[in-house]
């Protein structure tokens, strides 16, 4: 009875399993992962890689603008450095003479002289009287494409034309005190910005003066002049015989003043000086052409950093501008010490490739930003 009771509740359970519908499995939670599949985290890695690839791209396009504009601003400067060239450079300065200068009746003769010069001159009314002066229209270099091109400056040169009996009648108090007064000469305390000025002084027909008036003791007298100006208010005095000298000594004085900029500039230009034969440099023209090629070995100049590797930091970063300002869009210092370590390097013998590798990163990041002297940047040593 039992075993016969058993098969009928197996029968009766086996008829209502099949003619019930199969119910649905309940979906999985949002937090439970797929029986076999990765964890979870795993999920969000290719959005990282993704986010990883699009701030790379805008580091790159980044880089990209700031070549370009570099390229400008290179551009842009070497159109100045052209226009400061000496035969061009008389034609940004311009003189200006005080017209007390006119009525002397000699000023023909020496203001012919300085038209003669690529220059413009012009009267204008000076803080000294009779007194010149120099301003030049500059050419800049635009931090916007709209931005003017050119700016007027000051030249801190100012020469005074002192008459003879004006010069001498001065010159007595300077030679018989301790500490001469310069305001004595010139009244240089009232005039605003006189700190920052150069004066010199100019004396026409002092010799002919002095002979008719003051005989041999002039000489002597004119020479202490020089010496006390000189030493105590760094004052150049220049006698003049006639009008021509004192024309040509401005047209002298007005060349010098002009090339000055093209001298500062070459004096700027200092041949980098590399390994090998006679420390030979690497020349820069005139239009920047070869500073790529002195940064690049400056970089080679790292210890075990071949011509390879040199090249490939450079046309990754083409100057050091570039380099730092990418150094500061990172966000960590890791990330900045292993910035130039992925950038690939054709090999030139073996064939093979690399990379820069992170200890040649480190050494160039801690060089470009370190401020200690005396750090030591190759571990190995």
């Amino acid at each position: 009875v039992a075993g016969s009771e058993r098969c009928r509740r197996a029968r009766t359970a086996w008829e209502v399993s099949e003619s019930e519908p199969e119910a649905e499995p309940e979906p999985r939670s949002s937090g439970a992962a797929p029986e076999g599949s990765p964890p979870a985290a795993a999920a969000v890695r290719p959005k990282r890689r993704r986010a990883a690839g699009r701030a790379e791209a805008l580091r790159r396009e980044r880089r990209r603008k700031d070549r370009e504009e570099l390229g400008k601003r290179e551009a842009a400067a070497a159109a100045a450095w052209r226009l400061l060239r000496p035969e061009r450079c008389l034609r940004l300065l311009e003189v200006c003479v005080d017209p007390g200068f006119l009525e002397d009746p000699g000023s023909d003769i020496w203001i012919k002289a300085l038209s003669s010069l690529e220059c413009k001159h012009s009267f204008e009314p000076q803080a000294i009287p009779c007194s010149i002066t120099w301003r030049r229209n500059m050419p800049s270099v635009p931090s916007a494409p709209d931005d003017c091109m050119v700016k007027t400056e000051e030249e801190k040169e100012v020469l005074v034309l002192l008459e003879p009996a004006d010069f001498l009648k001065r010159l007595y108090s300077l030679t018989q005190v301790i500490q001469p007064d310069l305001n004595q000469v010139l009244p240089l305390a009232s005039l605003e910005g006189s700190s920052t000025k150069s004066y010199s002084l100019a004396v026409v027909g002092l010799d002919a003066y002095r002979c008719d008036l003051l005989g041999t003791d002039g000489e002597q007298q004119g020479w202490e002049a020089q010496v006390v100006l000189q030493l105590w208010g760094n004052i150049g005095v220049q006698f003049l015989d006639t009008w021509q000298e004192f024309g040509e000594h401005v047209s002298a004085l007005t060349k010098a003043i002009a090339r000055r900029p093209y001298k500062s500039q070459l004096e700027m230009q200092l041949s980098f000086c590399t390994a090998g034969v006679s420390g030979r440099g690497l020349r820069v023209e005139k239009d920047g052409t070869g500073l790529w090629q002195v940064w690049k070995r400056q970089i080679q100049q790292f210890n075990r950093v071949s011509p390879a590797t040199a090249a490939a930091i450079a046309e990754a970063y083409p100057s050091p501008r570039l380099l730092v300002q990418a150094y500061e869009e990172c966000s960590t210092e890791d990330e900045k010490l292993l910035l130039l370590s992925n950038i690939p390097v054709k090999s030139d013998f073996s064939g093979k490739d690399h990379r820069v590798g992170p200890d040649l990163s480190r050494r160039i990041y801690l060089f470009m930003v370190s401020t200690n002297p005396d750090l030591i940047l190759d571990l190995t040593v």
